[in-house]
């Protein structure tokens, strides 16, 4: 059983947000629209007051009537967690929902179960005398139910349950309201199926290394130490010992004792008769044996408290504790999911180990028995972020133009690109190249207002020294530019961005010379060579043409086989390429290129440091087209 979706409703800053799940799920977006409060939602979902006691201050400013929601919906049901859940999840089912609920400090718990409506109407009253009242009435009022007569309450929710689970044919769908998911010391429904573990950005390590049930130590220890055999033992030890205590006592103090009872109820025999008093040493009783642990730290000689560490130590303790706890999980905790939420993993980290953080928690679920775990985090570092698994991002962004603050949640799946890109590229292409292509520099983007997609590393390192040019700073204003390796990934690359909410921005080549270069080239070869090459050569050309045309109909533009020089909101486009566009309208350009090249300092070729520094100092102003490319993407910035 695992978590597929989340309705959150009035939760602190977010107004009505529904979210779905994967197997790992990562949270982005810019500070304060939410994304640490969708986990936290879902803390409050599970753990209620033990997590965060609400008050009007959690509920959403535009709310009318104060109500706080929180709906969980699972699926992934097994046999077992059909039968541990009963009547909310009968069998065949294949989800179960299950909501929380505040309102003027009254928190309820509700789900969606199989019900027989009449008793629905007597289990709303939430007294014992009315509730016996009600199942009495109904009982008489139809016999053919067969209800027996009950003394209590509970008797009486025991005989209508048992009856529905006798009658499953006559049930409904019913919204019911019942506490018992939860329960109380951890012992409820989902308790027994789901250990949600979250791990806020403040969270103490010494704090999580205490031996208590709800801590990441308790729960490794609970997982992985079965105390039974030692506790059996350590009983009777103390049991051995009572007994020794009592013989020790009625051995030294017996026969004292003995005489002062003899003395007083002599005493007391004065004043009243058939009484006597009777002293006896008071043995306590040995209290059940409990071994608790706790955790140090040893460096070289010194050994000292988790309390002493730094915060990166504490942090790396928290992620090493929670990977254990995935590991070392008992046979019998099989049928248990392990969900794992993670405010900011990269928090108090040197990159090193951040990267190695990130693949801990990929790897816990990759390797967890019959796929028992699940992991949330909400980042700001794109280390975190695998570029392949693009549909496991989930980019919250605040909406614009509304007078209460709303967050928006944007997701990129496989058929949205499929969707999106549908005529123009083929659905295994879109599956091949977002399997393994993406490079780990792309996932940046995610957490850009914008982004340049470039083919190549020359074209960045221009757009980059133009912008120096004129001291605008791409990277405050939220502009990543992403190179995505040719021409081929340009439209894939667009389509997941835009699937995102990211805006994008295309820069690429028409190539309207490559075909006549390549002619040229081939001219010196023998006939039969050349004729062949020069087939391949038309054939390659055909193929340019057409992606250029496909990529200016993605891009709602006119389809044009051979684009001239033209930058719009949406794309820039170069009649030849960018090397052959500088050389003709910025001379100055090419002139400093080479220079850098000359002295030693630059590099021959498409060489992205050499382009960067002539562009930063050419002699001249870069041509206008460039210009028109960074006001064009800081407009799509602007935008968000």
């Amino acid at each position: 059983m695992k978590i597929r979706r989340v309705r959150i409703e009035n939760f602190c800053c977010l107004h009505k947000v529904d979210v779905s799940f994967e197997e790992i799920t990562s949270f982005i977006g810019p500070t304060g629209v939410g994304k640490s409060t969708v986990l936290r939602a879902l803390d409050w979902f599970f753990n209620g007051e033990k997590s965060l006691a609400l008050s009007t201050d959690d509920v959403h400013s535009a709310t009318e009537g104060g109500r706080i929601s929180v709906e969980v919906e699972f699926d992934g049901l097994t046999d077992h967690d059909r039968k541990t859940l009963g009547r909310y999840a009968p069998d065949g089912s294949e989800s179960v929902s299950i909501w929380r609920t505040w309102q003027d400090s009254e928190d309820k718990i509700t789900g969606k179960a199989l019900a027989y409506a009449p008793f629905e109407e007597v289990r709303r009253h939430k007294k014992a005398t009315p509730l016996r009242a009600a199942y009495k009435e109904l009982m008489e009022s139809d016999p053919s139910l067969g209800l027996p007569n009950v003394g209590s309450a509970p008797a009486a929710e025991e005989a209508m349950l048992n009856w529905e689970l006798a009658n499953r044919d006559r049930l409904t769908a019913s919204e019911v309201e019942d506490t018992h998911f939860f329960g109380f010391a951890g012992q409820s429904v989902l308790a027994q199926l789901i250990d949600f573990v979250f791990v806020s950005a403040d969270m103490r390590a010494y704090e999580e290394t205490d031996d208590q049930k709800a801590t990441a130590l308790g729960r490794i220890l609970d997982h992985a130490v079965d105390r039974t055999e030692a506790n059996e033992q350590l009983g009777e030890i103390e049991e051995n010992a009572h007994q020794a205590r009592q013989e020790v006592h009625a051995k030294v103090y017996g026969p004292v004792l003995d005489d002062i009872s003899a003395a007083l109820s002599s005493e007391v025999g004065k004043f009243t008769t058939g009484r006597t008093v009777v002293v006896t040493p008071t043995v306590q009783a040995p209290r059940p044996a409990r071994t608790a642990f706790q955790v140090s730290i040893r460096d070289g000689a010194a050994e000292t408290s988790v309390y002493r560490q730094g915060h990166g130590f504490q942090r790396a303790l928290i992620i090493a504790a929670l990977k254990y706890l995935a590991d070392c999980r008992r046979p019998e905790d099989g049928t248990r999911t392990l969900c794992l939420a993670i405010e900011e993993p990269e928090l108090f980290q040197h990159p090193p180990q951040a990267r190695t953080f990130a693949k801990v928690l990929r790897e816990l679920v990759a390797t967890s028995p019959e796929g028992r775990t699940q992991v949330m985090y909400a980042t700001h570092n794109p280390v975190f972020i695998d570029p392949s698994g693009y549909h496991q991002i989930r980019r919250l962004c605040r909406a614009v133009n509304e007078e209460h603050p709303v967050t928006e949640v944007w997701q990129a799946t496989e058929d949205d690109l499929c969707r999106a890109l549908d005529g123009l590229v083929d659905a295994n292409t879109i599956r091949r190249r977002t399997v393994g292509r993406l490079t780990g520099a792309f996932a940046e983007g995610f957490f850009a207002h914008a982004v340049v997609l470039v083919e190549g590393t020359g074209d960045e390192a221009v757009i980059t020294g133009c912008a120096e040019r004129v001291g605008v700073s791409l990277g405050a204003e939220g502009i990543s530019i992403i190179e995505v390796n040719g021409k081929d990934n340009l439209m894939i690359s667009h389509a997941i961005f835009s699937a995102l909410g990211v805006q994008c921005h295309v820069v690429f080549d028409g190539d309207a010379r490559k075909e006549e270069t390549e002619l040229e080239k081939v001219q010196k070869l023998l006939p039969e060579q050349r004729q062949k090459k020069e087939l391949s050569i038309e054939r390659e050309a055909q193929q340019t043409r057409k992606k250029n045309a496909d990529l200016l109909r993605y891009l709602a533009a006119s389809p044009t086989p051979q684009p001239t020089d033209e930058s719009t909101a949406q794309y820039t486009v170069f009649e030849n390429n960018l090397e052959i566009y500088l050389a003709e309208h910025w001379p100055a350009w090419d002139a400093r290129r080479q220079e850098l090249i000359d002295v030693g300092e630059g590099v021959d070729g498409k060489n992205a440091a050499t382009y960067l520094e002539a562009t930063r100092t050419a002699a001249t102003d870069a041509p206008f087209i460039l210009h028109a490319l960074l006001e064009n993407v800081r407009a799509l910035a602007g935008r968000r």
